[in-house]
């Protein structure tokens, strides 16, 4: 689901504002109050925003980056890179982003709830609380989205010009990467492991930035990338394809808290492919790559360990 969101007009002095995927550069005015259009809704909140509820995890990521705080957030499956704010007694937990403590949000008495659009059923019950604004990122857009959060975050909380110039980062960071990768012949697999389990991401995928965006080279350029949780796939299908480098996200270890055994993912048909025998098998930080998404801690994090993989 693509988040759009922008900024229609402001009451007091009536100043037209822009705020959302497609961000233009305009100045926040001093005005009270900022309607948005967001997810297909109009809402107000006051400029002011002193109590702030997060629940989408690149929302939280992106705020702790600008150093922006809040008041309550969702603690139950939080990244350990937040593990300062989950652990901070003053920040409320307000549950977790599958499961909202409603009760909890209303203790808050927010001005401003940012919910994830992951679990769009929640708006109504969090709209009789408080102004909630919808975040998150698109599958298929995932660099450029994470990007035009963070602007949105930037613009709404009046620090735009801190934002742009991560997002600068962003890009720098984005073409140094391209230059390397695309001299590289290397063809790659993301794999999900979970349970036993392999599941593949392609192209349009939620991973697929890294195809697209980055120029890995795709050991499987015919998965498709309609599920958010990739094709179903067996050891035989990662052994026919051959891949030079494997990335892998443990599932189980930020769901279940349960580490997944080496020799277990990394079984006798997996061992035939190039990507063991030349020590190319990486495991991604599963709390950036499951837990989070859309934020700019989370996406350095996978950008540096796609980088170490073509080193």
């Amino acid at each position: 689901m693509r988040m759009t969101s922008k900024v229609i007009t402001s009451t007091v002095l009536a100043a037209m504002l822009f705020v959302g995927c497609k961000q233009e550069n305009t100045k926040v005015s001093s005005d009270e109050i900022i309607l948005i259009e967001n997810m297909g809704r109009t809402i107000s909140f006051n400029k002011k925003l002193d109590n702030v509820v997060v629940f989408d995890v690149g929302a939280m990521d992106n705020m702790a980056e600008l150093g922006i705080p809040f008041k309550g957030m969702a603690k139950v499956y939080s990244p350990n890179y937040l593990s300062k704010y989950a652990d901070d007694t003053n920040i409320v937990n307000v549950g977790s982003f599958m499961q909202p403590n409603y009760e909890e949000v209303a203790k808050v008495n927010p001005d401003l709830i940012i919910m994830s659009n992951w679990f769009d059923k929640d708006y109504p019950e969090f709209a009789k609380i408080a102004p909630t604004l919808s975040l998150g990122i698109s599958g298929s857009n995932y660099l450029a989205s994470t990007k035009d959060n963070l602007k949105t975050i930037g613009q709404v909380f009046q620090v735009e010009d801190k934002a742009n110039a991560l997002v600068d980062k962003i890009d720098a960071k984005v073409a140094d990467m391209k230059e390397v990768i695309g001299k590289s012949d290397a063809k790659a697999l993301l794999i999900l492991y979970n349970n036993k389990s392999y599941s593949a991401f392609g192209v349009e995928s939620r991973y697929g930035f890294m195809f697209k965006d980055l120029g890995v080279k795709p050991a499987a350029p015919e998965l498709e990338g309609a599920s958010d949780h990739g094709n179903i796939i067996s050891s035989e299908f990662i052994m026919e394809h051959n891949p030079d480098i494997i990335f892998i996200i443990d599932r189980g270890a930020v769901m279940d808290n349960t580490i997944a055994e080496k020799s277990e993912v990394e079984n006798p048909l997996i061992q035939k492919t190039n990507a063991y025998k030349n020590g190319k098998i990486v495991y991604l930080d599963p709390n950036a790559w499951y837990l989070a998404g859309g934020g700019y801690i989370s996406l350095n994090i996978m950008l540096d360990e796609i980088a170490k993989a073509y080193k």
